[in-house]
């Protein structure tokens, strides 16, 4: 598998990789890596976890036959470097789901969706392009996730939730039944949300209430 760009979910992506019976064979960094001083760079996370994967730059990437590929970022930027390898080699991206993992069987999967460790995914839920669900989330019925919207670990979405483009569901975070939450809007780790949000508007606490609306 060839892995696009770093994070820290990297260790979450090379697990459930070699789980599959797989290995990272590559990883492609499309910009220098940003190295904070709390949280491990690349190659300390390759060293700890016994991984010699090719690093390679963007303009030195070649699709190869019988690759797998994955984006490995969760930022906005993901968007535009998803775009970008579309257009340019026109990929197609691997889901990636942890093996202790439930996804109903009446679940539909977008390409490049990722699904964390003991999470739960409802019966006719929709997940679309790259979605990111973290560990222990739980995914009621018939909820609608769509492209790029991430879910960080230990969030619960109630059943018949509609998540729109962009948007983020906080650490922790819950949503109650037959809400709607808009594009870019953002739900606060531990937030319980007990109405509509609207795009791109910062909603935290309990209940959540607006703290802030993004220009863009």
């Amino acid at each position: 598998m060839v892995l696009f760009g770093v994070s820290n979910r990297l260790s979450d992506i090379i697990e459930i990789v070699n789980a599959r019976g797989k290995r990272v064979r590559k990883i492609v960094l499309n910009m220098p890596e940003e190295k904070r001083p709390r949280t491990k760079d690349l190659d300390t996370r390759l060293r700890e976890l016994r991984e010699r994967p090719m690093i390679l730059s963007l303009n030195e990437f070649i699709p190869q036959q019988g690759d797998e590929y994955f984006v490995v970022p969760v930022t906005p930027k993901k968007y535009e470097l998803i775009s970008l390898l579309i257009e340019k080699y026109g990929l197609h991206f691997a889901r990636l789901v942890h093996p202790t993992a439930f996804i109903s069987p009446y679940t539909s999967l977008g390409q490049g969706v990722f699904v964390g460790a003991c999470s739960v995914v409802g019966p006719g839920c929709v997940l679309e392009d790259h979605v990111s669900i973290g560990r222990g989330v739980t995914v009621g019925h018939d909820v609608i996730l769509h492209p790029y919207v991430r879910v960080n670990p230990g969030s619960n979405i109630a059943g018949h939730v509609e998540v729109f483009d962009g948007a983020l569901v906080g650490l922790g975070a819950s949503i109650i039944e037959e809400l709607v939450v808009g594009r870019n809007a953002v739900v606060a780790a531990g937030a319980v949300v007990l109405k509509d949000v609207p795009e791109r508007t910062l909603v935290a606490g309990v209940p959540a209430v607006a703290k802030k609306v993004y220009d863009n």
